[in-house]
């Protein structure tokens, strides 16, 4: 097949969705499919483009066997609801023109949110005289709803009905999570959609089979470390786990990877604890925080407390328990279901910084504890590879494309 992938989010960015992405197109590439993506420059999270692409309407570049397509977005360090329109929107806009000059595709696939990537994807998808599937990785408008960044009004009865109307012109539709599959069912998509969770990345599971190696990943001898690595934003409800980490006190470290729009707000909150109990680190390329993780006594994987956030399963609680060390479910709903049903994780409530210093203090206290949940985090990574993800993906489209014809 020639297949047509749309994401505004795509490696190097350090995101949920360029690693979702990126799979995706690596995998179909290595299956024998002809594959290009269409993406924006790099500039997420910080809102700056990399010099090497400033001034370019369109950069082409081969990637582990595939082509990509970097277009130009207005991109800016500002956070406001008029900024993010325009990045939005400069995406839409740049992506459809890029995507409308490239070879016929057989089968488009757009990977929301934003939602106006789904528009995109149904404009390729008429340009190439193909079918088109959407990827809904969370459900858009409402997390930009519950996130602050959309609120009442005509903007979002506008999103509500273009999220539906992409829903029936979608040929297919896949999504992340069971909560999210029932909801797409019932705002249009019904009889279409299909669960491929994120699962677990390579790079996660190849550090879980090999030997912890404290000093390379430069982690404290002295301390029982745990440690994030993700997206640094108001979604993860890291304040909690600072907190936490004023409970603990000595003996203990919390390692913060990553970028986002909370990192300030949440270093000056650990400026205030002891020295040693938080440090922070720059996000860097998945290989490396892998072997960071691997080397850590034990992981968080977080959401705020938030009603909105029940149905959401972060990707990070696979890649989490691939490597082979305990982690900490603080999440609600499906995250903790997940985690909980398989032995994987020690679930506890979100937001609950009491609860979270518990349970990381059992976890160096009980050491049993900790390697069975090791062990079967690792199971569970297993069970949950990325590669199973692609096969099922393939095969939609082979079958989405096949009845386009």
């Amino acid at each position: 097949m020639r297949v047509l992938l749309v994401s505004q989010y795509f490696t190097p960015e350090v995101t949920a969705a360029s690693a979702r992405i990126h799979a995706f197109a690596a995998g179909l590439a290595a299956r024998g499919h002809e594959v290009e993506v269409v993406c924006e420059v790099p500039s997420h999270p910080a809102g700056v483009i990399e010099p090497e692409y400033r001034r370019r309407a369109v950069a082409r570049e081969r990637l582990g066997g595939f082509r990509v397509n970097r277009v130009w977005v207005r991109a800016t360090p500002r956070k406001s609801a008029r900024a993010r329109i325009a990045n939005y929107a400069s995406f839409a806009a740049m992506a459809t023109i890029a995507g409308a000059t490239l070879a016929r595709a057989d089968v488009v696939l757009a990977s929301s949110p934003p939602l106006p990537v789904g528009s995109v994807g149904a404009a390729l998808a008429i340009r190439h005289r193909a079918p088109w599937v959407l990827d809904v990785r969370d459900l858009w408008p409402e997390v930009a709803v519950l996130m602050g960044e959309l609120g009442e009004g005509r903007a979002l009865r506008a999103a509500e009905r273009l999220e539906r109307r992409l829903y029936r012109s979608a040929a297919a539709i896949v999504t992340v999570t069971e909560p999210f599959r029932r909801q797409i069912s019932e705002r249009g998509g019904d009889g279409k959609v299909e669960l491929i969770a994120n699962g677990a990345a390579p790079e996660f599971l190849e550090a879980g089979g090999e030997e912890p190696d404290r000093e390379a990943a430069g982690l404290s001898a002295d301390r029982f470390v745990w440690s994030y690595a993700g997206n640094l934003g108001k979604a993860q409800g890291l304040e909690a786990a600072i907190e936490a980490a004023g409970m603990l006190g000595n003996g203990f470290e919390l390692v913060l990877t990553g970028a986002g729009p909370m990192r300030e707000e949440l270093r000056a909150r650990a400026s205030r604890l002891p020295p040693g109990s938080v440090s922070f680190r720059e996000a860097a390329p998945a290989a490396e925080v892998a072997g960071m993780l691997r080397a850590a006594d034990a992981l968080l994987v977080p959401l705020a407390a938030w009603t909105g956030l029940s149905g959401f399963v972060p990707s990070k609680l696979f890649d989490c328990c691939a490597v082979g060390r305990p982690v900490i479910a603080a999440t609600p709903g499906e995250a903790n279901r997940l985690a909980e049903e398989a032995g994987a994780a020690l679930a506890i409530a979100p937001g609950d910084p009491r609860a979270l210093a518990d349970a990381v203090r059992r976890l160096r206290d009980e050491p049993e504890l900790a390697d069975s949940l090791s062990a079967a985090g690792r199971a569970f990574g297993e069970a949950n590879a990325r590669e199973r993800g692609v096969d099922r993906l393939e095969s939609l489209l082979e079958r989405v494309a096949a009845e386009g014809r």
